[in-house]
């Protein structure tokens, strides 16, 4: 769980450089985001890329993996690797599917694209040792460093670069100078990018199982509701959330009404506050094990139809829509990435 935790922290903290907390703030040289965690397949290159974050300048792609440790890995180069063979063709294909004219005042045109990694604990001395102690670790950073800039960011500190390069000058020295970043940067995600159950739980209590605390009566919320709530940056699995809330049950810190349908009180409260120290306890599905499969509500028996953005819990006049994408990974089978993941990160030492 606390890896999770670090590693939602690390989200946040790179995309407060884009914020007015952060100096020279990005987006008042025009930078904008307006792909997060989204997936660029690309049929001109034959690749798919799944970069955390796309800037966009009107000019420039960015292309940003953001990791909250400081071990290199073999899959770190290969998805730097994945965007390094983009092309400005399916990168503006990519814009136009994200509806980039909506959000941002360009017209989706690209004229190059460049790519970082961001590390949470390295520096420059880290890489010195790299290159000069560290078995191994000078391969991996060179090849790193073939494939993308490396930065490094911290709490109060500079997002700025500490090895390899940026193609584009304008780049390289504004991330050579750096960016201050803020002690305390705002929460924009409350997920990991594999939307791991202990991470979902928690974002699912400090959403809905607080807001009991206002309420005399008792908030409900569904399975449709919470993936509407975090699509489309994150397309959530139906199987996840709903074996989530069913887990805040088991620890009660909800209640089942019925099929897809839960209800936080303000009898839940000690439960909801106390979710970060019960997840690192005990996982999730540890919890979930001893439970009958047939308890836990099937999912499949109900129409998983998105509801519109805004309607949370207790909105009792919504209107149903298609969300028309399908459901991706229903069988909640985790991904490589996420399995990686799982793994604390080690230094080389």
């Amino acid at each position: 769980m606390d890896r999770q935790l670090r590693e939602k922290q690390t989200y946040n903290l790179f995309y407060s450089a884009l914020t007015a907390r952060a100096s020279p703030c990005l987006a008042d040289h025009g930078w904008r985001a307006p792909i997060k965690f989204g997936e660029i397949d690309d049929p001109y290159a034959g690749v798919v890329a799944r970069p955390d974050f796309v800037l966009y300048d009107g000019d420039t792609c960015l292309l940003v993996e953001v990791k909250s440790g400081d071990n290199i890995r073999d899959r770190d180069i290969a998805q730097m690797e994945r965007c390094n063979r983009l092309t400005i063709d399916g990168v503006e294909e990519e814009l136009e599917a994200a509806d980039v004219r909506d959000k941002t005042p360009y017209d989706g045109e690209v004229q190059t694209i460049d790519r970082c990694i961001v590390y949470h604990d390295i520096d420059e001395a880290w890489v010195e040792q790299c290159r000069d102690e560290w078995e191994n670790c000078q391969e991996q950073l060179e090849h790193l460093e073939q494939k993308a800039a490396v930065l490094t960011q911290d709490f109060g500190g500079l997002l700025r670069c500490v090895a390899g390069s940026f193609e584009s000058g304008r780049l390289q020295h504004r991330f050579d100078d750096g960016i201050e970043l803020p002690e305390n940067p705002k929460e924009e995600f409350v997920l990991t990018e594999q939307m791991e159950k202990e991470i979902l739980a928690v974002a699912v209590c400090g959403i809905w199982g607080e807001q009991a605390v206002g309420y005399d009566d008792t908030v409900e919320v569904n399975v449709n509701q919470i993936r509407n709530h975090f699509a489309p940056t994150f397309n959530v699995p139906p199987q996840r959330v709903n074996r989530v809330l069913y887990y805040l049950t088991e620890i009660d810190a909800c209640n089942h009404v019925e099929d897809l349908t839960y209800e936080f009180s303000r009898d839940h409260i000690s439960e909801v506050l106390s979710i970060v120290q019960t997840v690192r306890d005990q996982r999730v599905e540890e919890v979930l094990d001893d439970v009958e499969e047939d308890h836990i509500p099937d999912e499949r028996q109900t129409t998983l139809n998105i509801v519109p953005d805004g309607a949370l819990a207790n909105d009792g006049d919504e209107r149903i829509v298609d969300d028309g994408g399908g459901d991706k990974n229903d069988d909640d089978e985790e991904s490589e990435d996420a399995d990686a993941e799982c793994e604390e990160d080690e230094s080389p030492e």
